[in-house]
This record gives C-alpha cells, structure tokens and sequence, in this order.
C-alpha cells in the first residue's frame, strides 16, 4: 500500500515516521508552512527518514495516456461538477445570482473552477500514480475539507479525509460575526486602514465609464523579470476613456498600483456591510437546505453558498461605480467568476482577449464567461461556439494580440545577437520552462522539475554541436533558478560552449519578442510566445518530451496532427536541420499552412486597434437603465 499525505505541516511529521516505521510506503504532496525556511526544515526532517515527496520527477517512464497533469480525457473534473449539482438542483441556486434559469451554465463554471483548481493540484497527481500503480492500494489522507472536492480517479485509489482544518475556519466565521454585530474599534481601524487604499479615486471613479480588472499588477513577469507590461487596451489618446490614467484599474488580489497616478482600487480593501451579507447568506442557506439528499449535493450547497458569499461582496462594491459600462478582464479565465457575475448583475458589460491559444484545449480548470471575446482565429471561435466549458455572447476574431509585438520588433537586433548575425549564423531561440525552486517541489512536478529542466537543456547542447552555422539563445520567463547549485554542472557546459547564450536582460519590455523577432527558428516547451511566432511565419519546433513523459500538451491539442511537435531528440534534430536548411520542404509548407487553418484571421495586423474600436462600440451601445 501506498499512503499519500496531501497537505503537510510540522504536527504531521511525527505520524509519518510512525507509518514509516511500520513498513508502509509513505509519501506527501505539499509543505504548508508560512516560510521557506520552516518548508525546508520539514522536508530535511523527513528526508532522514527516508520519507519523500510523491517521486513523479523519478519515474522511469510515463506514457501519455497516464499523464493527467494538464489534460483530462475521463472528464473526471465535470463528473464530479454534475455529481455534487445535478442540473435539477443546480437551477433552484440561478435565483441567487441573479441568473435565468435557462444559463445554469454559469454556475456549472463556477463549480468546474473550484473543482478544476482542485484536480489540477491533486487529483491530477493521483490519477497518474494511479495509473502508474495499477496493482497497489493507494491511500490518500488529508486534514483539510476542499479535499472533499477532489474528483474520483482511479479505482485503486481511496481517501481518508478527517478536515480538522474547518475548525479554525468556523472560529474564523464565529469572531467575524462577533466582531461584525458588536462593532469593535479593532475592526474599525482595519476599515480605516482598508479606507486609505482606496479613498485617492472614490471621488474619481464614479464617472468612469470602463475598468481594466487587473490581475497581479501591470506588468507580466516580476520586478525584476519584466517580460511585457499590461498596456494593449491603453490609448495614447489623454481624452479617451482608454487612456491609462483615465481607465479605472480594479484589482481583485490585494495588488497595489506601481503609479501613484493611476486610478487603482483594491476591490476586496472596500468595506461592505458584513450583517447584511451574513444575513442574505443565512437565509439562502436555510431555503435551500431541502436540496440536500446527500454527501455530494451537500459538498455542492456549501460550495454555492460560499461562492454566494463572495458573490454579494462583490456586488455591493461594484454597485458603486454608477456609470460603468465595460469592464475589460485582464486575464480571461483567471478573474473570478464571482466578480464576472457580479458586473453581470449591475449591468456592466465584460469583454477579454484570448490570452494563450492552447488553454481553451484544455478545460480542467480554462473556462471563459464573458459578454465579448476576442480571441486568436476563427478556429478558436468555432471551438468555442461547440464547448460546453465556456459562456461567452460574443465571440470575435482579431488574431493573437501579442503577435503584433513580434511584427514591430523586426527591426530591432538585439546586442546579444548582433555579432553572430554579422557573421551570417542562424539564429535559434530556446524557450524553456520554468522549473520549481525547491527541491520537495520539483518530486512531484510533471513538466517542470529539475530533471526535465536538465534534459532540456543537454538536448540544446547536444544540437549546438550537431547543426552548423548556428547561435543558439536560451531564453526563460525568470532566471532564479540559475542560483541553484543543483544546475552548477549544467549551466558551466553551456558557459563552455562557443555558440549558446543564456538571455539575461529582463530590464526592457519585451526583449524575448526582439529575440524571436530575429530568429530563424524557435525551440520551446510549449509556451504563448511559440504561437505568436507560428502566426507570423516563424518556424517553430515544440519541445514535447521530458526525460519521462511526452505528449502533455498534444493530448489536449496536437496542431491537426502537426509534426512541429518533437518527441525525442532525433525528430528535434532532423526537423531542426530541415527548418534551417534553405530548400524547401513539407514541413515549411506544413507551418506554412497553419495560417490558414488554426490562426487564420480575415484581417490581420493592427489587434491592438481593432479591439479598441469594439470596445468602444460595446460602451455605446450599453445605456444602463
């Protein structure tokens, strides 16, 4: 039998060692610990006594088929979205949202995000381990109730879930109602504090028109990793609702704005009126109460009643902004459905833009609800229009918005390239993932552990001495993993090589399109950037393998059978050579093509305007009643 431990903290390490010592096979997914320093602790401690972190990282070999760590082909994420709420019942909760009875769909998505988040971190690794181990009796154990969420797999696999952690929740509730009835000054001076964050715009944001609803700030990337600043839906235009210090910024994760002069409000800083919403919550509770027949649809009142917590919330905020009429979504399925609905309820119109082509493939946890879409091609939109994953009135076909940023780059070399295109080589970028920072993380990371981080990475080297004529660039979202000792050895072979960089210049904006903008070809793990490329005729070659495993992105979506996808090295090198070869060939046509398939858009270029022009067709046509 194998015990795997979800969710660990200091007062669990004394039990497993007891399990160890009593010959079972003992294994954990997650450390929660506030601190580095006390996750590393824990992880040293069991390390001794040979406890380990589920070894996905150290498996021989996974076959695609056992993969489940993006795709989901059992659908055992929406079995267990209909398990919990059945359509029937599922319609009596429409009322609460404000919702026709004929859309459920909404709270159907709104079920499949909480679900999705929780397949994605464990059910996923179970499926997998599952199915690597189809003989054994695999025990799962955790302590916290969203465990309860996790969707069945594999019949080998039981849970054990005794969720000590909702006591500390129900004090939690229990001292806010406490506070709330009995208005302590505590409570007070954190309202106070909260009022600060927001009073610079309330005088402001009222007339405001339209809101971008910012997730995680304005800049993708970090501090000190810039890939591209947030600015598509900015006008230059100082009168226009779109202008960057005229648009009013909404931001749902307690971000801050990195310019005192925007008009930035916190959403969850705002005070609401925590009695009533307790009270509104109670009663749809007890009205409600008679859907329960059992465990499951039990699991799914508490989940809606929470959501409809957060729902009000978000209501009685939005509520504010009398003359809001758009409300531009940063990041497509990310923002909160909760808050979508919310807008929904006050008559203000959502409109986003594809963010990555691939994760409409991928419906685990990728569902889209907004009024307008604006999305990569008219494949997407006829994707969409038959998935029952997403909810969406409008959907409009503009092209790739970042595509855009590689055609305005083209004439930009940059210095770390220059010399090399001087002497005639050929340029090859290699876009690799990120990989985790800690060791105990990286155990039970399919794509992204250190181990495939190697073998990407020897897999590069490997073609610097087999191609010829080439300078090859690797470039990553972030580069804190360089620190690690771990990659010493790594990244000293790849100091030594003649003719391969590692891009280090994260200060200007997007300095990895200037560097694809320049390529011959580019190498990646499966990333946006690769797409944006395809869609301007740059050949692109995805690197669809690790050390273990292959096929974890062309199960979602294999491009119409494309053989841009590589599975071991021979095909990366073969390709490799054929695409940097200055004949002809079936697989330049073949990429060729893909234009006119799965990025075809009637017009493109110029997304950034086209998108603007629509948005302001959406204000004018939206007269709030």
């Amino acid at each position: 039998m194998h015990i795997i431990f979800g969710y660990i903290s200091n007062w669990h390490v004394p039990l497993l060692k007891l399990l160890s010592l009593l010959k079972f096979k003992v294994y954990y997914l997650y450390i929660e610990e506030e601190t580095k320093l006390r996750k590393n602790k824990i992880a040293s401690k069991l390390k001794k006594n040979n406890i380990y972190p589920l070894p996905i990282e150290f498996e021989k070999k996974i076959s695609p088929e056992l993969n489940y760590s993006l795709c989901d082909p059992e659908e055992f994420t929406y079995k267990k979205n209909i398990k919990i709420a059945p359509d029937k019942i599922i319609r009596k909760y429409c009322d609460l949202f404000s919702i026709n009875k004929e859309k459920i769909i909404k709270i159907r998505l709104l079920i499949q995000d909480f679900i999705g988040n929780k397949q994605l971190e464990v059910g996923s690794i179970l499926a997998t381990w599952s199915a690597l181990y189809e003989s054994k009796k695999i025990l799962y154990v955790s302590f916290k109730f969203t465990c309860f969420y996790i969707p069945d797999t594999k019949n080998n696999v039981s849970k054990i879930i005794i969720p000590i952690d909702l006591f500390n929740y129900l004090g939690k509730i229990i001292k806010k109602i406490f506070l709330t009835f009995f208005n302590f000054k505590n409570n007070e001076g954190e309202y106070l504090k909260n009022l600060n964050l927001n009073q610079k715009c309330n005088k402001k944001h009222e007339n405001k028109k339209v809101a971008f609803v910012v997730h995680k700030g304005l800049v993708y990337g970090s501090k000190d990793h810039i890939i591209f600043e947030k600015s598509l839906y900015y006008t230059s235009d100082k009168n226009s609702c779109f202008n960057k210090y005229n648009i009013l910024h909404l931001d749902y994760e307690n971000f801050l704005s990195s310019d005192q002069n925007l008009l930035w409000f916190c959403l969850k800083k705002e005070k609401t009126s925590n009695t009533q919403i307790f009270l509104k919550v109670l009663l749809a509770s007890v009205k409600t109460l008679y859907l329960i027949k059992n465990w499951s649809q039990f699991l799914g009142w508490l989940l809606c009643m929470q959501q409809y917590s957060r729902y009000l919330r978000y209501c009685e905020v939005v509520k504010k902004f009398k003359n809001l009429k758009l409300a531009l979504i940063d990041y497509d399925y990310l923002c909160p459905k909760t808050l979508l609905l919310a807008f929904e309820k006050n008559n203000i119109k959502t409109a986003a833009t594809q963010e990555r082509f691939i994760t409409i493939f991928k419906p685990i946890f990728y569902n889209i609800m907004l009024d307008t879409y604006f999305v990569a091609s008219e494949y997407v939109v006829n994707f969409l229009k038959q998935s029952k994953f997403h909810d969406i009135k409008n959907i409009i076909s503009v092209g790739q918005y970042r595509s855009d940023y590689i055609s305005l780059c083209k004439k930009i070399v940059p210095e770390e390239i220059q010399e090399a295109k001087n002497k005639g080589k050929k340029i090859v970028v290699a876009l690799g993932f990120h990989t985790t920072e800690n060791w105990f993380e990286s155990y039970i990371t399919p794509t992204t552990n250190w181990a495939a981080q190697i073998n990407f990475l020897e897999d590069i080297i490997k073609l610097s001495k087999l191609l010829n004529n080439v300078f090859i660039v690797l470039r990553y979202k972030e580069l804190d993993w360089v620190n690690n000792e771990y990659f010493n050895e790594i990244i000293n072979k790849i100091i030594n090589c003649e003719n391969i960089i590692i891009s280090k210049n994260y200060s200007e904006d997007r300095h990895s399109y200037k560097l694809c903008a320049n390529a011959n070809l580019i190498i990646a793990k499966h990333t946006s950037l690769g797409d944006e490329c395809l869609a301007n005729g740059i050949p692109v070659l995805f690197h669809e393998y690790t050390h273990n495993t292959k096929k974890y992105i062309s199960d979602a979506f294999d491009y119409l059978s494309s053989e841009i996808m590589c599975y071991n090295f021979e095909e990366l090198l073969e390709k490799s050579k054929s695409l940097l070869d200055d004949s002809p060939s079936k697989l330049k046509d073949e990429i060729s093509a893909l234009n006119k398939t799965i990025y075809y858009v009637r017009k493109k270029g110029d997304i950034k305007n086209k998108i603007i022009l629509d948005c302001m067709k959406i204000i004018q046509n939206n007269k709030k009643n």
